[in-house]
């Protein structure tokens, strides 16, 4: 289904004349100019957020059943199963190109009905563990990319890893006393609700920070160089994408393929492009108020967050002590942080039908 590199050249020869190789080698691009924004009179309203549906209510039951019941992980060459939890590695073609986004490597996800891959689950329940499946498909309607809608694609599959997944049902007595959520199934669906509800005003809470920072770089009007775009999505595609793609021996035209995909795309272009805006926006006021990041300032904007990174606040605190490029992300990191903070702490938010 896709051409292979030449399995007789080593290694270190393919990297070299991989585009991998030279996205994360990339010289860095000049950065232009920014004059910092004044923070004056800056306030946002965040629109009113949607009330918590049914279908969020019964998807969140259904995860925590699933989450209470028993778990078992099923041996190469046992037949995996819906409902169970599969690590993938994926890859799509249409008409022989890669779909955008479509190689994806270590997905862990159910193995359920998709939305926007009906069928797909499907065609995976019954095989094995460690079983490479190939099948075709129509593409279906509401498929997010309008220009591949109906039309048949094709699906190389790698069941890497599978857990047989037992829900423990709300209908079974102990799943109250497992759940820890109230004695009776009202109270857990309350309890719920409030969850679901507590995500959706953090979400207002991130939106409205957005906002601020949209304010701001609208204020500043900062232009982005294209060749600065393009390094970035490089070196994140080299990342996400481009060694796995190594790794499996597609060839240099493929990788380059996949990596112009990542390129063309319009919305990832917007979305790298503002997120450079808000950088260098942010830098530029962090320069103009004379702003230090001190050890101690770092260490505990990295403590509140490093769950969100997967982190404990000791790995946080031990890693801050190593040398290398571990210690300068988390130090970009924990400067971007600061002036967000910074930032939010002169701005005025206001959420509409929420009285504060």
């Amino acid at each position: 289904m896709r051409r292979m590199a030449n399995p007789n050249l080593p290694f270190n020869v393919k990297l070299k004349l991989s585009p991998v190789a030279d996205a994360l080698s990339l010289a860095p691009v000049a950065l232009p100019p920014v004059k910092a924004p004044s923070l004056d009179g800056l306030s946002v309203k965040v629109p009113k957020a949607e009330q918590v549906k049914e279908a969020d209510l019964l998807e969140r039951l259904h995860d925590l059943e699933r989450k209470l019941g028993t778990h078992r992980p099923r041996k190469t060459g046992e037949a995996i199963a819906l409902g169970d939890d599969v690590k993938l590695d994926t890859l799509g073609y249409c008409e022989k190109k890669l779909i955008p986004f479509a190689a994806r490597f270590g997905l862990w996800m159910e193995l359920a009905p998709q939305v926007q891959l009906p069928g797909f689950a499907e065609v995976l329940a019954g095989k094995n563990v460690g079983d490479s499946v190939q099948f075709t498909m129509v593409l279906p309607k509401t498929y997010p990319i309008d220009s591949l809608r109906g039309k048949t694609a094709s699906f190389v599959v790698d069941i890497r890893e599978a857990v047989e997944v037992k829900p423990l049902s709300a209908d079974d007595p102990t799943f109250l006393a497992k759940a820890g959520r109230g004695a009776t199934v009202d109270a857990l669906m309350h309890s719920l609700r409030e969850e679901l509800e507590v995500e959706i005003a953090q979400v207002m809470v991130v939106e409205g920070e957005q906002m601020v920072l949209d304010e701001l770089v609208k204020r500043a009007k900062v232009t982005v160089p294209k060749d600065l775009v393009d390094q970035e999505i490089k070196r994140h595609w080299a990342q996400v994408e481009g060694k796995e793609l190594v790794e499996r021996k597609f060839d240099v035209d493929e990788q380059n393929e996949a990596l112009n995909v990542w390129l063309s795309d319009g919305a990832t272009r917007a979305d790298v492009e503002r997120r450079l805006q808000v950088s260098l926006v942010l830098k530029a006021i962090g320069e103009a108020n004379k702003l230090k990041l001190t050890p101690e300032k770092m260490e505990s904007l990295l403590a509140k967050t490093a769950a969100s990174f997967g982190l404990t606040a000791k790995q946080v605190h031990e890693g801050l002590r190593e040398e290398g490029e571990l210690t300068q992300k988390m130090a970009n990191v924990a400067y971007h942080l600061m002036m967000v903070e910074y930032v939010m702490e002169r701005a005025k938010v206001e959420f509409e039908g929420v009285k504060l």
